[in-house]
């Protein structure tokens, strides 16, 4: 019997398992965008310690102060504030400020979100202009970390300048970029719309068009041929983009100068010719240099962070770093000088110029604020690559061969390790400056009074503490002002109109809403007299001084054996106070009148009316003094 082989039907192949991941995702297989993201959530991470840390400070007050008593108008966001015309930021502030008074959640929350946007859009800068290799990783670790950005950062006032502007300077740059290669004439008017952005933000956005024609003529276009040509060539081949350019210049020089009146002693000034020297040695010798090799090291503390203090040796240092820079870059890339010389051109015109006008005629320290080269920071990572790498489809970048590829990686190693040392320390001291908490703790000590305080409460302007908002910002820093968004509107409403009243109450300088007090002239009845002197039921004080303005109330005690009404007359104002029955009253009023000497008259002159103590001044906390 023959054996045979029973066949068997095949058994299928079990279906493969396939899992597609999201582009972005599957990007991070290059080592080099796995390098950048790491590199990335570093410094958001980073970042929201210094968020953490930070809170509301000085002009901050001021603009959710300035959200509460102005609706979202075009005269609104139009106004100049400290010599900044930024619409856009003005209007980003009244949003968020209406939203939520005073959330630091809420506005570090946007600025957190800026910052990782930003971070993401200059890597893709980076990559489009010199591709995705390996050496993009130092020059965006040196604008990730960079201790220039970090106060400006972390000071929500700075923020929405700096951070829409470095914003708009990285989206302006690559849409140039694309216009530039051919990708289409869409991307040129991109462009010039972020411009529009930037100056909505930043008065430091009219720059960007000067930015964008250096670089598009020195490295995207004809760059083998002469500067000057190919930047002649350029204007007359896109006149009409150009000229667009200029008419936007022109459109916010003009709207520019024509609200400066609404911020009237301050922005454009003369400068003091030995502040400017003073100034701009502090910014160009000292601040930049020291911020971009990881400087300062050291910061002055200040209420809004702090001031950089690089010693002399790191100012020395950092020179010599650049200079060293300078050369190599020149001796071995071509063209690597019209790099240097964009960078130090956007120091000068964006940054230096602009401060000394605005800042230059009354102290030099402003050339130790971080903030106004923090858009520079942008500027140095691009321009630095410029100078040491061609862009892509660049043939004949090096005038000479380079030094072996391994000496390379070393140099860049070391160079960019001791950058972000120096960058961690920097970042770290300047955290140590930052004292949010004591703002936090005084403005929820109001928002706690003002929440149990009843509807009929009266509360007197008074000035915060100095340590919250400085005296130079005048009627601006009055509790009525910068405190009563905390409150709900009916109480809202009477901080901003005072009444009379036997129960007036002010913040002390702890937040706490106590009995006030009058600082200034004072009153009292006469040795062995029971009542102040009177002559036909007036009495006159000559001695007494009013200032007017929301800071001015008068005081008056009394003892009436019925209601009474009296009459105050200041300057030109008069004021009708409505006096109980009381065997030992106190009524205080407010005054707007400007002028010296004070009447207070009996309307009935015949009325039992004695009075033992008058007062005229500034409101203050019952046992405390003006600072």
């Amino acid at each position: 019997m023959e054996a045979t082989e029973t066949e068997r039907p095949e058994r299928p192949e079990p279906p493969a398992l396939r899992i597609v991941l999201p582009g972005w995702l599957a990007a991070l297989r290059s080592p080099v965008l796995l390098g950048a993201a790491l590199l990335i959530v570093v410094s958001l991470v980073l970042r929201l310690l210094i968020l953490r840390d930070s809170y509301f400070v000085e002009d901050d007050l001021l603009f959710v102060g300035d959200a509460y008593r102005s609706d979202l108008t075009l005269d609104f966001v139009t106004r100049v504030h400290k010599g900044h015309f930024m619409p856009g930021a003005l209007a980003l502030t009244w949003v968020l400020s209406r939203i939520a008074p005073y959330d630091w959640l809420l506005v570090a929350g946007v600025t957190f979100v800026a910052q990782a946007l930003l971070s993401v859009l200059a890597l893709r800068l980076l990559r489009m202009l010199f591709g995705t290799r390996p050496a993009i990783l130092p020059l965006l670790a040196l604008f990730l970390f960079s201790p220039l950005t970090i106060p400006a950062f972390g000071w929500w006032a700075a923020a929405i300048n700096a951070v829409p502007l470095q914003l708009v300077l990285v989206l302006a740059l690559t849409d140039q970029v694309r216009f530039a290669r051919g990708e289409g004439t869409r991307y040129g008017r991109h462009a010039l719309a972020w411009c529009v952005v930037g100056m909505a933000f930043s008065t430091k956005g009219v720059f960007v068009t000067f930015l964008l024609f250096a670089l598009t003529t020195a490295f995207l276009r004809e760059r083998e041929k002469g500067w000057i040509t190919s930047a002649l060539g350029e204007v007359r081949r896109h006149w009409r983009l150009w000229s667009a350019h200029v008419m936007v210049l022109a459109t916010y020089t003009v709207l520019y100068l024509a609200r400066m009146s609404t911020a009237p002693g301050e922005g454009a000034s003369v400068p003091d010719p030995g502040v400017t020297a003073d100034l701009l040695s502090l910014l160009l010798g000292r601040t930049f240099p020291s911020g971009a090799i990881g400087g300062p090291v050291d910061w002055a503390p200040t209420p809004t962070g702090g001031l950089t203090a690089p010693s002399d040796a790191l100012v020395a240092v950092s020179w010599a770093v650049l200079a060293v820079l300078l050369v190599i870059t020149v001796r071995y890339r071509r063209r690597a000088l019209r790099a240097w010389l964009v960078l130090g051109g956007y120091l000068l015109l964006a940054d230096a110029i602009p401060t000394v006008i605005a800042r230059g005629n009354y102290t030099s320290l402003v050339g130790l604020e971080s903030r106004y080269v923090a858009d520079a920071v942008v500027v140095l990572m691009i321009c630095l690559g410029l100078a040491l790498l061609p862009v892509s489809g660049e043939s004949g970048a090096y005038r000479r061969a380079l030094p072996a590829p391994s000496s390379l990686v070393l140099a860049a190693g070391l160079a960019s390790g001791a950058y972000l040392m120096l960058s961690l320390i920097s970042i770290g001291a300047y955290r140590d400056t930052l004292t949010g908490n004591h703002v936090r703790t005084y403005l929820e000590t109001v928002a706690g009074q003002l929440a149990a305080a009843p509807d009929n409460v009266v509360i007197y302007p008074t000035p915060v503490p100095d340590d919250i908002v400085l005296p130079v910002n005048g009627e601006r820093r009055l509790s009525s002002h910068l405190l009563a968004p905390l409150a709900r509107p009916t109480v809202r409403v009477r901080m901003a109109h005072p009444e009379p009243s036997e129960d007036a109450k002010v913040f002390n300088r702890e937040g706490r809403l106590v009995r006030m007090s009058i600082f200034g002239f004072l009153a009292t009845r006469g040795e062995g007299e029971q009542c102040i002197r009177t002559l036909d039921g007036t009495a006159f004080f000559p001695d007494a001084v009013s200032f007017g303005g929301k800071a001015t109330a008068g005081a008056l005690v009394y003892i009436s054996d019925r209601p009474v009404s009296v009459t105050v007359q200041v300057g030109e104002e008069r004021i009708v106070l409505s006096l109980q029955q009381t065997s030992g009253g106190l009524i205080h009023f407010p005054v707007t009148g400007v002028g010296k000497g004070m009447k207070i008259v009996m309307d009935d002159p015949t009325a039992p009316l004695c009075m033992t103590g008058v007062a005229l001044g500034a409101p203050v906390a019952e046992g405390e003094q003006l600072s």
